[in-house]
């Protein structure tokens, strides 16, 4: 399997998702899409 994130900013707002002057909206989506990779990886 092969995933590929190209000009997105998935790490970054890993990094700094509990710093309070990021964006909310840009590190929930950030986790969520962690989660479905994770979930993906595990069932397929």
């Amino acid at each position: 399997m092969v995933l590929i994130n190209w000009n997105t900013d998935l790490g970054d707002a890993w990094e700094w998702a509990e710093r309070p002057e990021y964006p909310l909206k840009f590190s929930t989506f950030a986790v969520e899409m962690g989660i479905n990779f994770i979930v993906y990886a595990m069932s397929h």
